[in-house]
């Protein structure tokens, strides 16, 4: 209580409440005296300011028991002074009354805090920002450790999901995933909860109402999205029920990708509104594509190191056709690497004769996802070239999957591709995938393969984990760029120039990639090639 409001108190106490009520119209701060029925005795102008009233009407004491519920009472039963504050929606304004007894009534200072609860929201706003970034990070590292530890995609998931529901400003967690063939979307890992994605409605149809929440929308459009307010967003209506129950307030969907492939949503809950502020969101948002390139990396690992494998062979008949590109009824052309560069570029390796270059180069100006193409080397009738391209769906779908492409080409006009999967993919929904892009192709070759000595493209696939995403790139860019060869196709300045990097960082990156390829190459151990057995059809007579 300051000095003013002490004077008026005991100007009150000693009766002279004409003194007392000068003294408190000087005050800058609302003012009043209440007596023993909690009538008003005395108010100043500044009262009636901050409640927008004249200061002698009569609703001035009703008005202020109504903003403080029972502070009053509480100071004449009690005898004692009382603090509170209370949001007085209507006027937008936050009010704190300070009130003391003052003989058989009290004295009450009303003031406009609003500016300090600003920054005490603002304050705590940037806490809980803080508290839940800080569990993003948390779950970076988690994830880093999952992969030091070369673990499962299971296992990955795991600790994603329980790293988020401990972590300070999160509820509960999961991880649920696709099914290609019938767009179910099915429970893979959960934490903080137990049987959730299994009860609750989920879609991925924009036409159902379980399709329109956050889930549905991140499966579809591969983008993060969130309900800062569950109990009052109209399309988290089928859950609003689940929300109360288990008391959450926010919700975030994650979409798992990586290379274009969708690997699962991530699903998180916060007890707080607007948890997902922007600045949190976009932390968030990064666990999927860590998440996705971890999966990745798992799932083609998996392939490259497995004792058997799946390969499938596809064609596409007259696919230069389907372009309006140029007639290649005795041409060539090998595609033997794809390297991505960033989520917009990738650069694709390929051989093809000195005559049929210039067929490529007229394919580059109808293929829409074709930009540009580059001789890297010319001998023997042959042209080794370098493809600038812009998100290739078919590496994306095969990658998503968790294969690669072993070999693809362009022959007499018709294209053609060898991909590898694991022995545990769905072979069905990776070619269903693929017809997606391309109807016209099919699938004309199944066999089981064991992989062969490991190339150096695979040996980069088996450190993908180990590699970071720029090494990766720099190395396979400069490989098959031909840096390696003698004389260079490409020289540093070159590859530096295309990737839009210094070279110095360059030698930096290539460097530490060629330090950890020696690591795995002399601790790597040795593979045997074992024969086949083609499940090609009979009518198909080649190799």
């Amino acid at each position: 209580m300051d000095e003013d409001s002490r004077e008026v108190t005991a100007l009150l106490e000693s009766g002279d409440v004409e003194s007392a009520g000068a003294l408190l119209d000087r005050l800058p701060d609302g003012v009043y005296v209440l007596d023993a029925d909690l009538e008003c005795v005395f108010v100043n102008d500044r009262v009636g300011e901050l409640l927008d009233t004249d200061r002698a009407g009569t609703s001035i004491p009703e008005r202020l028991r109504s903003l403080f519920d029972g502070a009053h009472e509480r100071v004449l039963e009690d005898g004692e002074s009382v603090t509170a504050d209370t949001y007085h929606a209507p006027a937008e304004t936050w009010f704190e009354v300070h009130l003391e007894p003052a003989g058989p009534g009290l004295t009450g200072c009303l003031r406009d805090v609003s500016s300090r609860k600003e920054r005490e929201q603002r304050f705590e706003r940037q806490r809980e920002r803080t508290e839940a970034l800080n569990g993003v990070y948390e779950v970076m590292r988690a994830i880093n450790d999952v992969i030091v530890t070369d673990s499962s995609r299971a296992e990955l998931e795991r600790v994603t999901c329980e790293t988020l529901a401990d972590a300070p400003g999160y509820e509960f967690a999961f991880v649920a995933g696709v099914d290609s063939a019938s767009g179910e979307v099915i429970q893979r890992i959960e934490a903080g909860v137990e049987g959730y994605v299994e009860r609750i409605p989920l879609s991925i149809d924009p036409n159902e109402p379980a399709g329109r929440g956050p889930a549905g929308r991140a499966i579809r459009t591969q983008e993060l999205q969130v309900s800062n307010d569950v109990l009052a967003d109209p399309d988290f209506e089928p859950w609003r029920e689940d929300a109360h129950e288990l008391d959450y307030r926010s919700a975030a969907a994650i979409p798992i990708v990586h290379g274009g492939g969708l690997y699962g949503v991530l699903g998180v809950t916060s007890a707080r509104r607007r948890a997902f502020t922007e600045e949190v969101a976009e932390g968030i948002g990064q666990l999927g594509e860590i998440l996705g390139h971890a999966i990745a990396a798992i799932e083609r690992k998996r392939a490259l190191m497995a004792d058997e494998l799946i390969e499938l062979e596809y064609e596409i008949k007259n696919a230069v056709d389907m372009f309006d590109g140029p007639k290649m009824a005795d041409r060539q052309v090998s595609f033997e690497r794809v390297v991505r560069v960033d989520d917009e570029q990738f650069l694709e390796y390929g051989v093809t004769s000195v005559e049929a270059f210039p067929e490529v180069e007229a394919l580059v100006e109808r293929v829409p996802h074709w930009d540009d193409v580059a001789i890297l080397d010319e001998s023997a009738g042959e042209i080794t070239f370098e493809l600038t391209i812009t998100s290739p769906p078919l590496f994306s779908v095969v990658a998503s999957h968790g294969g690669y492409v072993e070999s693809a080409a362009i022959d007499g006009g018709d294209y053609r591709m060898t991909i590898h999967l694991p022995e545990s993919a769905d072979v069905r929904a990776a070619t269903e995938a693929i017809q997606d892009v391309y109807p016209d192709a099919t699938n004309v070759a199944r066999r089981q393969v064991t992989p062969t000595n490991e190339s150096i493209a695979q040996i980069q696939d088996h450190l993908y984990g180990v590699l970071t995403d720029r090494q990766r790139t720099v190395l396979e860019t400069a490989y098959y760029a031909g840096f390696f060869e003698w004389p260079r196709h490409s020289s540093g300045e070159d590859i530096s120039e295309t990737l839009g990097i210094t070279p110095a960082t360059f030698h930096e990156h290539l460097r530490s990639a060629q330090q950890k390829i020696v690591a795995a190459v002399v601790d790597e151990p040795d593979t045997t090639r074992t024969d086949v057995e083609s499940t090609r059809p009979s009518t198909d007579d080649s190799s």
